[in-house]
């Protein structure tokens, strides 16, 4: 069952932080009914891709193969397909009335994955000739391979979408060239990006107007820092008074918290005091016979 390149593309709406390095996607789609598996891997090896393909074009189905290299891309850059290729994304959905089978890996890692080796791998299995992009179209009976080769598009965001655009137009009318949109197979194959175009944005000229600009922005953040403070003022102004002050600090309640306890024992010790019954006659002298002959 064919992929739909929006769903087998998921991969590409990752967060930069999460994109995979040192990977690029694969694609194929053939007039031919392919054997292609319907549970692809989104992430697999170059090996293991190139020992899928071989499986699937093993009977070599179609008369006519383009074998494309793209240069410096990612499945990031096919992520708005519509936009960046719209008949990879028509062919690839299934969309196209003449493509039958359709192979998308988003992520291929290893470099050593090369359109070579799969121009290589026909010519030895299926004796299929070489032709140029720029050959005429050829009418033989003999199997060709179309080599085409896009360099790497424009390190800025902006630009890539429409030089993306622009090799897949040239994709299409080659295949309309050499293969009247009937009995080919296309293997899209891509090379990751550089470090340099992965962790250098394009250059930025600096501001014709020198540092005028930057000390009107200083003036205007002292401004609004101005403004700010008289806002907190008038704020403050209109707040009750408890709003204003606090009266209940942390001191403060330790200290309450630490005189109920004392309050409480002086409380229980008073208590204790006045709860003694004494009778008069314990502090009164004595005056009987007893007293009289303790006195002698």
């Amino acid at each position: 069952m064919a992929k739909s390149i929006v769903g087998a593309l998921a991969l590409a709406s990752l967060p930069s932080a999460l994109a995979f390095r040192n990977t690029s996607p694969y694609f194929l789609f053939s007039t031919a009914d392919l054997n292609v598996p319907s549970d692809g891997a989104d992430v697999s090896r170059a090996n293991a891709v190139v020992d899928q393909m071989a499986s699937v074009l093993e009977g070599c189905p179609t008369k006519t193969y383009f074998v494309v290299r793209q240069n410096g891309v990612s499945s990031a850059d096919f992520s708005d397909a519509r936009r960046s290729a719209p008949r990879l994304a028509s062919h690839l959905s299934g969309k196209s009335e003449y493509v039958k089978s359709t192979m998308v890996v988003p992520e291929v890692i290893e470099e050593n994955f090369t359109a070579a080796a799969m121009s290589k791998y026909l010519q030895s299995k299926c004796g299929a000739e070489v032709l140029s992009e720029d050959a005429t179209a050829s009418h033989s009976d003999k199997q060709r391979i179309v080599e085409v080769t896009f360099t790497a598009p424009h390190a800025d965001k902006d630009l890539r979408p429409a030089e993306l655009e622009q090799r897949d137009a040239e994709l299409q009318k080659l295949i309309s060239t050499h293969a009247d949109f009937e009995d080919f197979t296309v293997i899209y194959t891509s090379t990751p990006q550089t470090t340099f175009q992965s962790e250098h944005p394009p250059y930025e000229m600096e501001s014709p107007f020198g540092g005028a600009g930057q000390m009107e922005l200083k003036r205007d953040l002292s401004s609004h820092k101005r403004d700010l403070s008289s806002h907190k003022r008038a704020v403050t102004s209109k707040a009750g008074l408890f709003e204003r002050y606090q009266y209940f600090t942390p001191g403060l309640f330790m200290g309450i918290f630490a005189i109920v306890p004392l309050f409480l024992i002086v409380l229980v010790g008073v208590k204790a005091l006045l709860s003694l019954e004494v009778s008069y006659f314990a502090f009164s002298k004595e005056m009987g016979p007893t007293a009289q002959r303790q006195q002698k």
